[in-house]
């Protein structure tokens, strides 16, 4: 009986240290985690800047009130200096989705005079609550303060034999007093005319004098567009470098139509041959043009017109004429033509006479 009592008297006591509520949980602070994927692109003098807004807090609570987000710049070794960017709001969130992303944009005109001696502008984003308390900058992203060349002028795009000739002027490269080292160089860029996607074909040093690059990468009756986009590789000592793209030429349309023939074959030679069927045997050194189909050839007696002997291309640099007759002198030329029908002029002639016995 004692024992039943007992256990009716623990259980009671169970019961009631269950529905007993614990400690209250402190209110949550309401501040927005720090900023951990900032991101910057240099195109020309404009930086591109991109991150993720927070969406809870540091608590780990969801950010239910609305607070701001400060972009701002700073320059290396000059700490003392710092620039408001960009000013963003920063949204509540009222549930667990994607962050959202936000782009901010900031023009380095000003601190590329060449009077100037900077290094890099350094950029960090804060997130702070309405009450303007936040969990500290985000992760700082750098740009070097290098100048790039002008923008190419008299972009000109033209088929050529090989392919598309690409030519441009350039102007002195640009001269700023700095502790990076800088190199120049010309990106030439090509697309398929209406097309979103983009073909770096070459990279070309700056000279002194006008630029030039054929492009012998194309397909031929294709069009295209070129342009061509300055470029400075900048390097700080042997841990730090990059490359900084200035602003893009306009891009020139052209069409990629081959109307270029073959070289002219060459070394033709004719041998009578005597066999169960007399023929002349006429060989020529082989072209060495990728597109190349094959060869035409021609024959004439004296005082006639050239006139074709073949059927069908000839697809090797050797034929064999046995449509002769004795006694007879016949002239024989080669001519080379392209997958496109383009046909290169005659070879140099030769001769040769079939016995009459």
């Amino acid at each position: 009986m004692r024992a039943s009592v007992f256990s009716l008297l623990l259980m009671v006591v169970a019961l009631i240290g269950c529905g007993t509520p614990g400690a209250p949980l402190p209110p949550s602070m309401g501040i927005p985690k720090a900023v951990g994927d900032l991101q910057a692109v240099r195109k020309g003098d404009t930086v591109t800047l991109t991150w993720s807004a927070p969406t809870e807090t540091t608590d780990g609570e969801l950010i239910r009130k609305p607070g701001k987000m400060q972009l701002s710049r700073t320059i290396s070794f000059e700490s003392a200096t710092r620039k408001v960017v960009a000013d963003l709001p920063l949204e509540p969130s009222l549930k667990q989705n994607r962050a959202p992303a936000f782009t901010a944009t900031d023009s380095l005109t000003s601190l590329l005079e060449p009077g100037s001696i900077r290094d890099f502008a350094v950029y960090s984003v804060v997130a702070a609550s309405k009450s303007g308390k936040d969990a500290g900058p985000s992760n700082q992203v750098s740009v070097p303060l290098v100048l790039t060349p002008h923008v190419p002028q008299k972009v000109q795009a033209t088929a050529v034999p090989l392919g598309i000739s690409v030519s441009w002027d350039q102007a002195w490269p640009p001269q700023k007093e700095s502790r990076l080292s800088t190199q120049y160089a010309y990106r030439v860029m090509r697309r398929v005319e209406g097309s979103n996607s983009a073909t770096r074909v070459a990279q070309v040093t700056v000279g002194n004098e006008a630029m030039l690059f054929v492009d012998t990468s194309i397909e031929w009756e294709k069009h295209y567009e070129y342009w061509v986009t300055p470029v400075t590789l900048w390097q700080l000592g042997d841990v730090r470098k990059g490359e900084i793209e200035g602003d893009d030429s306009v891009a020139v349309p052209v069409f990629a139509h081959d109307v270029f023939p073959p070289a002219a074959p060459s070394a033709l030679q004719a041998v009578f041959s005597e066999a169960a069927q007399s023929f002349i045997d006429l060989t020529w050194t082989s072209n060495t043009e990728p597109d190349l189909a094959g060869y035409n050839v021609y024959r004439h007696t004296a005082g006639e017109p050239p006139v074709r002997i073949n059927t069908e291309l000839v697809k090797t640099s050797a034929f064999q004429d046995a449509s002769i007759r004795r006694g007879m002198k016949y002239f024989y030329s080669v001519s080379a033509v392209d997958l496109r029908g383009n046909e290169s002029g005659k070879s140099q002639e030769t001769s040769e006479t079939v016995p009459k016995e």
